[in-house]
């Protein structure tokens, strides 16, 4: 019996090797050249088998089109009955460039709700010019190189398309348009809108995650129970995926340390959906959970909520509520006033001091003038609040 043949499995260890041809996982080298897969712009392929006289032959060429690179690496073999190890390093290197090789054409149709290949237009809406002439890609005969397309009847015009270059991505972008044909126009206007609404999300995302943050270590630490009020935002309310989520993480950790403020990422958001306002009142209400997630709403945490109101021009509910309860319990003064503070029972003087300091420096008139006279006067009734307390606790 024949004993089945392993599959090649390739490694930084073990390059499949085709002659001077070396690939590995990401990247490839012949003779001089390295390159990466995302320099690979175009693959030529061709591959003939055919029998004669008993006797099989297969015919194949690889060719790949290097960013900044004249002329492309050419690979050919020609072997009996047995399919050469050329096949395999193009299904690997296609799957590898496939999405990369795809933009390169994507990118004409939604700009122009087209794109040219072998001398021809081919659009959005199934019609492919040629020398001035039109035809319909519905008309379309494929065969495993070629694509051929008559006009009408037996004696009218025809035109060939070779497939030799990208001929995996000019077949699924065939499907496609064939599947979904658009007029052009129609095309370009629903791809930039799509784009807009895409950007629209991503920027959110971005500034809602930045200001998570900021929120999160405005009181110098991230408590476990704020990681896990961003983690389900982001997975459940959001449904990121695993990418997406560990993208999000990084642009957390980054915020965190990141120069730009808490009142930078608040104005970008507000300006984005400065017409939406209960997009901007859920957001203060997640900031707002955030900020009392750890059991005590510290006095820096209850600033930056206070630049977000006067930022987004609206009281949040849950925080506004908070506030209420918060006055109606000033029968036991001590918890209160701790809470003024955003310290926990049992501070000693010396760290009251300390975050009264600190606190006096944040809500001084010459810091939150800017945001406006609605802002200042809700930090002047806060400093009032702060100067109460330190007199209590200190007393």
């Amino acid at each position: 019996m024949f004993k089945k043949k392993e599959p090649i499995i390739i490694s930084e260890e073990n390059p499949l090797e085709i002659g001077k041809l070396k690939i590995f996982p990401n990247k490839l080298e012949y003779k001089d050249v390295r390159c990466n897969f995302l320099d690979i712009e175009h693959i030529g392929w061709y591959w003939l088998s055919q029998t004669i006289n008993i006797i099989n032959t297969q015919d194949v060429r690889l060719s790949l089109y290097i960013r900044g690179r004249n002329k492309p690496i050419v690979i050919k073999k020609q072997t009996m009955y047995v399919t050469p190890k050329i096949v395999t390093a193009y299904n690997y290197i296609a799957k590898k460039t496939f999405q990369n090789r795809l933009s390169f054409y994507t990118s004409q149709l939604e700009q122009a709700g087209g794109f040219t290949y072998d001398n021809c237009n081919i659009y959005s809406d199934g019609r492919v010019v040629s020398n001035g002439k039109t035809f319909s890609l519905s008309k379309a005969d494929t065969e495993a190189f070629q694509i051929s397309i008559k006009q009408g009847g037996m004696f009218s015009p025809k035109v060939k398309i070779d497939l030799n270059l990208d001929r995996d991505v000019i077949l699924t972008l065939i499907d496609f348009i064939l599947q979904n044909p658009q007029d052009p126009s129609v095309y370009v206007e629903g791809h930039r809108h799509q784009k807009e609404a895409e950007e629209r999300s991503s920027y959110f995302l971005r500034d809602i995650v930045s200001l998570m943050a900021k929120l999160s270590g405005a009181d110098g630490h991230v408590s476990p129970e704020e990681v896990e009020i961003v983690k389900s935002f982001l997975l459940e309310t959001m449904g990121l995926g695993k990418d997406a989520f560990s993208e999000a993480v990084s642009i957390f950790n980054e915020a965190k340390s990141s120069p730009s403020s808490f009142e930078y990422f608040a104005e970008r958001l507000s300006s984005r959906f400065e017409d939406d306002k209960n997009m901007l009142l859920s957001v203060l209400d997640l900031l707002f959970s955030i900020a009392i997630a750890d059991g005590v709403l510290s006095a820096e945490e209850e600033l930056l909520l206070l630049e977000a109101e006067s930022i987004f021009g609206i009281k949040g509910q849950a925080y506004s509520h908070f506030k209420s309860e918060v006055h109606e319990s000033k029968n036991n003064k001590e918890e209160y006033f701790l809470n003024v503070m955003g310290l926990s029972t049992g501070a000693s003087k010396d760290e009251i001091r300390i975050e009264y300091k600190r606190l006096v420096m944040k809500f001084h008139p010459d810091r939150v003038h800017h945001l406006g006279d609605d802002f200042v006067k809700e930090a002047e009734i806060k400093m009032k609040e702060i100067n109460q307390a330190y007199e209590y606790l200190c007393r």
